[in-house]
């Protein structure tokens, strides 16, 4: 087998590294992107840097061979480019201070074809036949490599993180994921009615009334690193600059302390939408009112750049979901409670304004209580889909997600009705079972490094070895993929 792997986590290059001792003379040539320890340091090509991997930098010696051909030639290229300039957007000026300089669709078009040709050439040369993927593609890197790997037809091997702790999927093609395979005799999986059960990444967020906040060291920090690097004038505007302080102040004081729109980045943009954020602080969720609830995605994210596919716009999935509301039915928004002021420039706010059915919600609003009271949620492939069906609220969603072929899950399609998603009522007998066939055909071990840092009572080490064991079997297709192709799945 000839190998190429994206790792670009400390402790996923541990894994590889076992990988490779374990395999031997099974894998007769490994290449590695990731961190500057790997073959190529794959996030210089994000922002367009000059770090170096140990085989010199990614665009080192680049020259069109054509390779790449066969994938901006293929049918689905202009998906495919889409999804890349969404995910690019991660280092546009935008959303970060050094930031690509990628400022025109025509640019876009030109490096998304330039490093597909690049990305295509590295496969080619060393005669790749394998890519191993730790997670579902979704930086710009990753994600090209694995449309360059499919439109070369070479075997690719994605894993991800799963619900339970300590266990992981695995599928051959990210539209695979959701479709479980069949498991005879899966016992069961016990799920207590109504017991959401707690995210880690959400440790911090609060969903009740909470002190107030004001503006922060950090934020000012962010501020003077923004005239710094994008509005240096204002230096010679100080009452200009006195009047963002003050919006920016103001702003932070009608939002709860924990919720600082300014700790990761400023911008005009940031500002804008803490003002917005600001503007709906006071208003009070009215439950008795006949709803759906949409909590928005953090953007950009996996789950809408990659798994979402068109509805990586979620304005697009809200007009869809309004369109077929009853009379006098409302959509309930909240924003991700992480969220910054990227994807939320002020035409998003028109577009959702555009729509009578919507109400936005504060950051008090508490998401269970606001999914116990609706119809259904709707969400691109979001955990609060999950959350309903366990607390037996049916749930809509319009993108790639583990959960999709549950219980209780509708994937929406054109000519849904409402009465279609509001009428699905969750089967716990058969939520419990469906369940218990995912896990069972689940792997044992851990990915994610933010689940690493969940799991410090396990060595590891003894992880690493554990995981590579099983990814090792997994190549070989001596144990079963956990999602296979739509159809097969039964």
């Amino acid at each position: 087998m000839r190998l190429t792997v994206v790792a670009t986590a400390c402790n996923l290059a541990d894994i590889t590294k076992a990988l490779a001792s374990q395999a031997g003379d099974g894998i007769s040539h490994l290449v590695t992107f990731g961190s500057r320890a790997a073959d190529y340091k794959a996030s210089s090509l994000l922002r367009m840097t000059s770090a170096q991997g140990q085989r010199g930098h990614i665009m080192k010696d680049d020259r069109f061979t054509g390779f790449g051909l066969a994938l901006t030639q293929s049918p689905g290229f202009e998906a495919s480019l889409l999804e890349a300039m969404d995910t690019l957007q991660r280092g546009s000026e935008g959303h970060v201070y050094r930031n690509h300089d990628l400022q025109s669709p025509s640019d876009y078009v030109n490096y998304v074809s330039i490093i597909a040709d690049r990305i295509a050439t590295i496969l080619t040369d060393e005669a790749i036949d394998t890519v191993l993927f730790y997670d579902v593609p979704h930086l710009f890197y990753d994600s090209l490599m694995y449309h360059v790997a499919k439109a070369l037809g070479l075997r690719t091997l994605v894993l991800r993180s799963a619900h339970m702790p300590r266990q992981f999927y695995s599928m051959s093609d990210i539209t695979h994921l959701g479709h479980t395979r069949s498991v005879p005799g899966a016992e069961p999986f016990p799920i207590e009615p109504g017991k959401v059960p707690e995210l880690y990444y959400m440790k911090g967020i609060k969903q009740e009334k909470s002190e107030l906040g004001r503006i922060t060291g950090r934020a000012l920090m962010h501020l003077v690193a923004h005239v710094m690097t994008r509005e240096p004038q204002l230096l010679l505007r100080p009452g200009r600059l006195w009047s963002i302080y003050r919006r920016m102040d103001a702003a932070a004081r009608r939002l709860p302390k924990w919720r600082d729109p300014f700790a990761r980045f400023f911008s005009t943009d940031s500002l804008f939408f803490a003002e917005q954020l600001a503007g709906i602080e006071q208003t009070e969720p009215d439950l008795g009112q006949p709803f759906v609830y949409f909590p928005l995605h953090l953007q950009p994210e996996m789950t809408t750049s990659i798994l979402g596919g068109v509805y990586r716009d979620q304005l697009m999935a809200i007009e869809a979901t309004a369109a077929m509301l009853p009379e006098g039915y409302l959509i309930y928004v909240k924003e991700n409670p992480k969220q910054d002021g990227r994807y939320r420039r002020p035409l998003f706010y028109h577009r959702l304004r555009r729509i009578p059915q919507v109400r936005m919600m504060p950051s008090h609003a508490n998401t269970h209580d606001l999914t116990g009271a609706s119809d259904y949620v709707a969400t691109i492939s979001g955990t609060v889909a999950w959350e309903a069906i366990l607390m037996g609220k049916p749930a809509l969603v319009f993108g790639d997600t583990w959960m999709q072929a549950l219980p209780g899950v509708t994937r929406y399609r054109p000519g849904l009705r409402h009465g279609d998603i509001a009428d699905d009522a969750v089967d716990h007998d058969a939520l419990q079972q469906a369940v218990g066939v995912l896990v069972a055909a689940s792997h044992e071990g851990v990915l994610s490094r933010h689940a690493a840092r969940q799991d410090a009572d396990h060595s590891a080490s003894a992880n690493a070895e554990d995981v590579a064991t099983t990814v090792w079997s997994l190549l070989q297709g001596e144990t079963p993929l956990t999602f296979t192709a739509p159809g097969e799945a039964s």
